[in-house]
């Protein structure tokens, strides 16, 4: 007899169960996938440290292979020393200011009552040694002028979306750093600048000529500023996924002198051949490090406090930096390996290089595992839920003040105001 499928009576909420037996089984098959994903992982990263040690003794071999070699990864340039080479933790100076700044925003919507968006500029000065207060700051900016909301590149006319906006951003982040940091240098301290995240416009490859030339030429005019007032700039880079120097390790591990990835003779779709056929069956030559991370390679390389040698990316976008290469290092900051990027004026003057190593571990420290100066940039930029409603609502009343007409979409007001 077919069951008759009953509509809930009206005031009672009907009841849906998640069935946990049939999820319990999918997780135990989980958890035997995780299992024996740890132990492959366990037997790569053991390659990868046995490669890390023998390239070690060999690291100029490797550097003229990287250069002969074309593949479709990172890799590390301007090898000058040996792989495990250790730098210990400099003394930091007593006296020493750290500059450091942060951006959120409001996006442009199209459902709000007006077509505007809003950044918001967190910025952070710690004197250390000089007993004065630190400042502690935010600086927001509303974009609303037609040449503000609406830019032209590449011949097109663009409304500004979320990734403009995020360009926007960064270019006032780091234009704001480098005149924080003169005005301290002016009044006498000794400033270390921090920035959130990597120095490599990496978004801006593919763009419009007329859009990457003008946005590279005002991040770099921010650098040259700071070269100029030989003031330390580096990116502090958290929980880093980046594989460059295991790249360099998995080009180590091919057989020819010379690696090309487009014609790998190791490759399923390769043309039969005398390598692939002693290869058979172990798939590729490289693939035996494939997944694992610098971070976690030099986790068991590093000691608290210690960095690994400097190394510079090979990213095209640097290609167009100048004197402004940027260079990068690893840090063993405690609880995480951090990614410390510098440019190459930093990278090659060694007292500038230990200053951030010192700063940058020891600014860790006292943020319990984050640069304490770039938390504090973060919460003063931060602009929660709360702020951006209160954002529109005054936008809203002060137009219906001033008897100006804008609209709201229902959807934008079914979410403002939403009912049980």
């Amino acid at each position: 007899m077919r069951r008759r499928w009953r509509r809930p009576r009206c005031g009672r909420r009907s009841k849906t169960m998640l069935d946990l037996p049939a999820v319990k089984s999918q997780i135990d098959a989980m958890v035997l996938q995780e299992r024996a994903g740890q132990l492959d992982f366990q037997q790569k990263l053991a390659l990868a440290l046995a490669e890390h040690e023998r390239w070690a003794e060999q690291w100029e071999g490797l550097s003229v292979k990287i250069e002969r070699s074309r593949t479709s990864w990172l890799l590390p340039t301007g090898l000058s020393e040996p792989f495990n080479r250790v730098y210990p933790l400099p003394p930091r100076p007593a006296i020493l200011s750290v500059a450091a700044t942060d951006g959120s925003q409001i996006y442009p919507d199209r459902h709000e009552i007006a077509g505007c968006f809003l950044i918001n500029i967190g910025y952070i000065l710690l004197p250390y040694g000089t007993g004065q207060r630190p400042l502690l700051s935010s600086k927001p900016t509303l974009f609303y002028r037609e040449e503000e909301v609406y830019e032209q590149w590449g011949g097109r006319r663009i409304l500004v979306n979320r990734e403009l906006v995020g360009f926007k951003r960064g270019l006032m982040e780091l234009t704001e750093l480098a005149e924080l940091s003169l005005a301290a240098q002016e009044e006498g301290h000794r400033v270390v600048a921090l920035s959130d995240g990597t120095l490599i416009l990496w978004s801006l490859e593919g763009k419009p000529q007329d859009f990457k030339e003008e946005y590279l030429a005002a991040a770099l005019a921010a650098f040259e500023r700071l070269r100029q007032g030989r003031i330390p700039l580096a990116g502090y880079i958290s929980r880093p996924g980046s594989q460059e120097l295991v790249n360099a390790l998995k080009l180590g591990l091919c057989p020819l002198a010379a690696a090309d990835c487009d014609r790998c003779p190791w490759k399923p779709d390769s043309p039969p051949s005398a390598e692939r056929a002693r290869w058979q069956g172990r798939g590729l030559p490289c693939g035996g490090v494939e997944g694992v991370s610098d971070a976690v390679l030099l986790r068991q390389v590093l000691k608290p406090g210690e960095r690994s040698p400097v190394y510079q990316s090979s990213s095209r976008i640097l290609e167009e930096y100048g004197p402004h290469h940027v260079c990068f290092f690893y840090l063993h900051a405690g609880p995480e390996i951090a990614r410390i990027e510098v440019p190459a004026w930093v990278a090659e003057d060694g007292e500038l290089l230990d200053l951030v190593h010192a700063c940058a571990y020891d600014q860790a420290q006292k943020g319990q595992g984050y640069p304490v100066s770039l938390s504090e940039a973060h919460e003063r930029a931060v602009v929660r839920s709360a702020d951006r409603e209160s954002f529109y609502r005054f936008l809203e009343e002060t137009f219906v003040k001033n008897d100006i007409r804008g609209g709201i979409s229902t959807k934008s007001l079914k979410k403002r105001y939403a009912g049980v």
